[in-house]
């Protein structure tokens, strides 16, 4: 009998039964057998990645977890979900694109989660499932479930940036995730010595302080079972995180289209004969009797499951646009130390509404690069350290990939992260946080799953700050769906805004103008909230209309001043939400002005102009005297000089010359 820390509890746990543990990998086995088939012949279309001959490491794994522990997966990762407890029949569904798999067809091989069972998702990006398991386990140690994160890796996600800045986070903040390397010595082709400068990955992770580490044969059960068990306990116990790497080797190529070229047919023999599903046999001396019962039973379970999922019908297009609502905001007031009614800056305002949310709703915490005795970039959140502690305010290393991530595993978790950006340029470093999880985890995942985040990010000039800290990058986002943005113009919207972003289930991109936040104001009431999607009338007009938001509305409040001197009665729309935007104010709007001008501080080319103009002009142009147009700035990175900065962008003269324009000339 192979050496097993748990052979003495085994009677009374079942899940560490010998013959049980067998099964389990069969199980796993079987079911990719049988999709490389249906894959292979075309009863289910798109890719796959499976995961046979590494069964031992997820039996092993889970077969240490209670059942509300967590995990993280990744694309080759239906053995985790098979070993977690996924049923076969709904995981091979979804697979096929069935309306009865787990995320209704619309996760697929790829991005399969099952909440219920603790399966947090598998992740179609390399490593990018790693920040997000942090911020489970950040979630379970502040919320003191005792539960443990398991996230699961190949050895390709080893050389990520996500993978140390995970592993930095996670051993700074001791968190409880067990992150499991499966080094099946190939990321798709190309060989380990080719891609990770290390002897192994345990070298690696063991120099972030506080990191345990072990090393095993991924192919015996035993032996992963003796590597797992504690650092599974210390984890749990609160001692901190841990890495254990696995050695495995996959029986099939990286994909179905991979024929594997790259390996060599004597290192694949001599793995093979290290299959761990013999290995297991020999080494827990299975009867051949007892293993042919098991066997049986898994055909049957397999064959059942293919029949379920080629007979279950497909999504309608009902399910297609499902799960991306916009979830209500949750009314009611707020601690406020700003007497409504009185003046104060929107800096001041910014700061007491995240304290008032802070004080009034347990899950919010803030994330971020110097929030504490600098108060981050712009001074918003000075004291509020001091006030809330170093556990709900998080000063983060410089790393917004990995803690932007995070804040979304915290989301998930049951928390509401908001993450500061110290310059919304910085939004570069973690778009795959964004674009490819904060946004996309609830569709994919059909629901089961909400992302509570708010992303704080200073837009914009300064009068000198340059091309990397000036940008107002909002457009972007606008293409992603899932993703809400809003930007203030005022102190009652950046409030009202803000606290509305503090209360809903989503993820939010809260733009902030730097030149906004020693605007004055008058603060509004404690429970003053404004809805996404609605854009606010700054001025009736009857002849032309400005649409603008931000730092621009100043510009187009000058402008029509301008105009009115001129006998033109220009009108201002601050759009205030852009994602979503009010289709239906600007267009009921420009029906009784029949002209607009759109006015921003991007980029005229690809701008927030061009998408404006493109959702309203189907709706409106049979109501327009003149085409809309746009005044925005120059299509070229920011100068730093500030005279050379004021000549690239847009002022009052040129939005009033477009807008007499307008008027005049049709």
């Amino acid at each position: 009998m192979h050496p097993c820390p748990a052979n003495a509890a085994a009677s009374q746990t079942p899940q560490l039964q010998p013959l049980q543990l067998y099964r389990s990998m069969l199980r796993i086995r079987r079911f990719e057998q049988e999709l490389h088939r249906l894959v292979g012949s075309g009863a289910i279309g798109g890719t796959t990645h499976l995961c046979a001959g590494q069964e031992a490491v997820p039996v092993g794994v889970s077969a240490l977890l209670e059942p509300d522990d967590l995990v993280t997966s990744t694309h080759r990762g239906h053995g985790h979900l098979l070993a977690k407890g996924a049923a076969a029949d709904r995981t091979l569904a979804e697979f096929a694109g069935r309306a009865a798999g787990y995320c209704r067809g619309k996760g697929g091989s790829q991005h399969t989660a099952v909440p219920e069972i603790g399966h947090f998702g598998s992740n179609g990006i390399t490593g990018g499932g790693l920040p997000i398991a942090a911020g489970l386990a950040l979630a379970q140690q502040l919320r003191g479930t005792g539960r443990v994160v398991v996230a699961y890796l190949g050895d390709g996600a080893a050389a990520t940036g996500a993978f140390h800045e995970s592993l930095n986070l996670a051993a700074l903040w001791r968190l409880p995730v067990v992150f499991v390397l499966e080094n099946n010595g190939f990321a798709m082709s190309t060989p380990v010595a080719a891609h990770s400068a290390c002897a192994d990955y345990t070298e690696w992770a063991s120099r972030y302080r506080g990191m345990a580490t072990a090393r095993c044969d991924g192919n015996q059960l035993g032996a992963v079972l003796a590597a797992a068990a504690p650092l599974l306990a210390r984890a749990r116990a609160g001692e901190g995180p841990a890495l254990l790497e696995c050695t495995t080797w996959r029986h099939f190529g990286h994909s179905k289209s991979d024929p594997c070229v790259y390996r060599d047919a004597a290192d694949d023999a001599a793995w093979r004969q290290r299959d761990p599903l013999l290995l297991w046999q020999a080494a827990a001396e299975l009867a051949p009797a007892a293993v042919a019962a098991v066997a049986q039973e898994v055909e049957a379970e397999i064959a059942a499951a293919v029949r379920f999922a080629l007979a279950a019908p497909p999504g309608d297009r009902a399910v297609a646009l499902a799960d991306l609502d916009l979830p209500a905001a949750e009314p009611g007031p707020a601690p406020c130390r700003i007497a409504a009614g009185s003046s104060t800056t929107v800096t001041e305002a910014l700061r007491e509404t995240l304290r008032g949310e802070l004080e009034r709703d347990p899950r919010v915490l803030l994330l971020g690069e110097d929030l504490g005795a600098y108060g981050g970039a712009f001074g918003v959140t000075r004291g509020l350290l001091q006030q809330f502690g170093p556990a709900r305010v998080r000063e983060t290393p410089i790393s917004e990939n990995g803690f932007t991530g995070l804040a979304v595993g915290a989301a998930m978790g049951g928390l509401h992260p908001v993450v500061e950006l110290m310059f919304g340029d910085f939004v570069t470093c973690c778009m795959d946080a964004l674009v490819n999880h904060a946004a996309k985890l609830r569709y994919m995942y059909a629901g089961q799953v909400q992302v509570p985040l708010t992303v704080r990010m200073p837009i914009g000039r300064r009068h000198g700050y340059g091309a990397t800290h000036s940008q107002s990058l909002e457009a972007w986002f606008l293409h992603v769906p899932g993703l809400q943005v809003v930007c203030p113009a005022n102190l009652a919207d950046a409030v009202g805004l803000l606290r509305t972003a503090l209360r809903t289930a989503a993820p939010v991109l809260f733009l902030e103008p730097k030149l906004l936040y020693p605007a004055r104001g008058v603060m509004p009431a404690a429970d003053h909230l404004v809805p996404f999607g609605r854009a606010r009338i700054d001025r009736d007009g009857r002849d032309v209309t400005l649409f603008t938001y931000g730092q621009c509305l100043p510009l187009c409040q000058a402008a029509a001043a301008m105009l009115a001197g001129e006998g033109i009665d220009a009108g201002i729309v601050d759009l205030r939400s852009l994602a979503p935007l009010d289709v239906e104010t600007c267009a009921e709007v420009l029906r009784t002005t029949g002209r607009g001008v759109v006015v921003h501080e991007g980029s005229a080319v690809g701008g927030v102009g061009d998408a404006w103009i493109g959702a309203l002009l189907p709706v409106v142009f049979g109501w327009l005297h003149a085409p809309l147009c746009k005044v925005a700035a120059a299509h070229t990175p920011m100068p730093s000089s500030p005279q050379l900065e004021e000549l690239v962008m847009p002022d009052a003269a040129a939005v009033a010359a477009m807008a007499r324009a307008l008027v005049r000339e049709y």
